[in-house]
């Protein structure tokens, strides 16, 4: 996989964008500043975005990508192409390009995308969490928004609160998806996921192989049920807010039994409902969610009410899961490998021995495919393998930042190397600037006198906006037209002469006051690098520990091996005695508050832009 640059690689080639980007209006674009004139980046886990304004006062995001994505410029070309023929005001125009922006001489893809002015969903959601009447119109508008994708075979693949921006309009809340890297088209039917979303949002045990119109569903419903419960709950708020959430987390996904906010929610009779079909979801596979219009609505099947009847129902369910494989299976499983024997006996003997191999391999190989596919589709597989997923994430996270942390160590050396090289081209400033005060009384006037150098020369210099001694410069000369050279030597000399005679006069060393001036800029870079460089190690312990995190839940998920399923099919051995492993004991605080280690840090969202956390996953 291609290395790619880190964000403070891109922000240093973003200085200059006319020779950074590739697309003329970016090229002709400023980017927004930090306090010492930097291009302001807003760093997420895989992409960089930096807000541009064009030359007509219109904003652009320029996406900066931190890793290789396969096949992602035919991915956003089928995207493109689709969104072309459906109108969704949630969806933001955008243009993918491959390259799209050079960093040290090397051109990398470049997602440019029409900047949105909204609030991240979580902010939204804390400003009005005790405004019901908001909540319920928000409420509204996600479900309009989640049919609309639905109608239009589209799913975003990673609804959450970074990447859903609410826009406050005059007839209430609108709402606005950003991040298209795992949108899901038709025209990518049978591809994989590039990610599998943001853990504290998606189904349990979505895989990179969930990608199908259906994405969507378990993350609606989500959010759905957060808003409702924020709505008739608003206190539940302070509670279960982590700043990378809507009340749920993903535990509370993995063990909905031993989950407090399950808990508490399926205690409100106002949503209770809604709660008992997300509590189900969790249990279900990602594509036997329903959507949020028939859970919404009560048109899915509704679980039992009460809880205990619930908690029957859920067990039940997970027998059947765990057995059904072998009661499809093991039927199968003898007759078909007895019938490739008889196959390749009969066909053997009677007509050819290869004849009867090869249908006997052909059975075997039939049988076998099933029994694979549905081995990859068990639950404690596809469990396991979203958790690896997971895990391999935060890898690939504290790789990135650890380049990130070597790059800012490099430019803390060039800068505090840099002093010596920035005097120098400070003091030539400051001698310009005083030369600039002795030339600027020589009008040009002055030059007629000169042997040589007739009046019409004059008068043409003046039309080329030459009147001082100091604008008279070798390469203003140059373009002058229709005045001769050994004239054009002469006025050289004469501006050469009055140069040397003030040469005593400009400055030999910066004041105390310009001295000051550099060291104070040398430090606010080199600080600047240095809180740079906090913030990435803070996020690597962060990565560190979700890491650990998941690797913990994994261990404490149960395996199963493809011998241990092949043994079960033919009833030799038994599966583990839980799909979705053991129950994780209740936190000795049952108050629902985040540990410390919780989640991965984001930057705050800001309410101007589509990105800002790394985030984004």
């Amino acid at each position: 996989m291609a290395s790619y640059p880190t964000p403070s690689a891109y922000q240093e080639a973003v200085q200059f964008p006319e020779s950074a980007f590739l697309d003329e209006t970016l090229q002709n674009a400023t980017p927004r500043t930090n306090v010492l004139g930097l291009p302001q980046p807003i760093s997420g886990a895989f992409a960089v975005v930096f807000p541009m304004t064009d030359a007509h006062n219109q904003r652009w995001a320029a996406k900066c990508f931190l890793t290789d994505v396969p096949d992602q410029q035919a991915r956003y070309e089928a995207i493109a192409a689709h969104l072309s023929e459906h109108d969704l005001p949630a969806l933001v125009t955008f243009d993918y390009q491959q390259p799209g922006i050079r960093v040290e001489g090397t051109a990398y893809p470049l997602l440019k995308m029409e900047w949105v002015e909204g609030t991240a969903l979580n902010t939204w959601i804390r400003t009005h969490r005790d405004d019901p009447d908001a909540l319920r119109a928000l409420a509204k508008v996600w479900t309009d928004l989640l049919a609309d994708l639905e109608a239009a075979q589209i799913a975003h693949g990673d609804l959450q609160h970074g990447n859903v921006l609410v826009v406050d309009t005059d007839s209430g809340p609108a709402l606005r998806l950003v991040d298209y890297d795992t949108l899901y088209v038709p025209a990518l039917d049978g591809r994989q996921s590039p990610e599998v979303g943001h853990r504290n949002y998606q189904h349990p045990d979505r895989t990179e192989r969930d990608f199908g119109p259906a994405l969507d569903r378990f993350a609606g419903l989500v959010i759905y049920t957060a808003i409702q419960a924020t709505r008739v709950r608003p206190a539940l708020w302070d509670r279960f807010d982590t700043g990378e959430n809507l009340l749920f987390r993903d535990s509370d996904f993995y063990e909905p039994e031993q989950s407090p906010l399950f808990q508490v929610l399926g205690d409100t009779e106002a949503i209770a409902p809604l709660v008992a079909h997300l509590e189900t979801a969790c249990y279900q596979s990602p594509e036997q969610v329903p959507t949020l219009a028939q859970a919404r609505d009560g048109t899915a099947e509704v679980p039992a009410r009460s809880r205990e009847e619930f908690a029957s129902t859920r067990r039940a369910a997970r027998t059947t899961a765990r057995t059904a494989p072998r009661s499809r299976w093991a039927t199968l499983a003898l007759p078909l490998l007895a019938m490739g024997l008889v196959l390749a006996a009969v066909f053997g003997w009677t007509v050819n021995v290869w004849v009867g191999f090869g249908l006997g391999a052909a059975v075997a190989i039939g049988w076998g495919t099933g029994v694979a596919y549905q081995y990859r589709a068990h639950p404690i597989v596809r469990r396991q393998r979203r958790l690896q997923h997971e895990a391999d994430r935060y890898t690939a996270l504290i790789e990135t930042m650890e380049r990130e942390l070597e790059t800012l160590a490099e430019q803390k050396s060039d800068v505090k190397s840099s002093v010596e090289e920035r005097r120098d081209e400070r003091l030539e400033e400051v001698q310009d600037e005083a030369l600039y005060d002795k030339l600027k009384h020589h009008f040009i006037g002055e030059v007629g006198a000169v042997d040589g150098v007739k009046h019409r020369d004059v008068v043409r210099l003046k039309a080329n906006n030459i009147r001082t001694a100091y604008e008279a410069t070798p390469e203003a000369l140059s373009e002058v037209r229709r005045i001769r050279d050994t004239t054009k030597a002469r006025i050289n000399m004469w501006r050469s002469s009055l140069v040397q005679h003030y040469a005593d006069a400009l400055p030999t060393k910066l004041s105390p006051a310009e001295e000051r001036r550099l060291q104070r800029y040398i430090a606010r870079r080199v600080e600047r690098i240095e809180t740079e460089a906090a913030r990435v190690r803070e996020k690597i312990r962060v990565y560190e520990a979700e890491r650990r995190r998941t690797n913990a839940r994994q261990e404490e998920q149960p395996s199963l091996s493809v011998r241990r399923y092949l043994t079960h099919l033919v009833y030799l051995t038994d599966l583990p005695k839980s799909d979705l492993g053991p129950p994780r004991p209740s936190s000795p605080s049952t108050n629902g508050q985040a540990s410390a280690d919780a989640s991965p840090e984001r930057p705050a969202p800001v309410s101007e832009g589509p990105w800002w956390t790394q985030g984004t996953t």
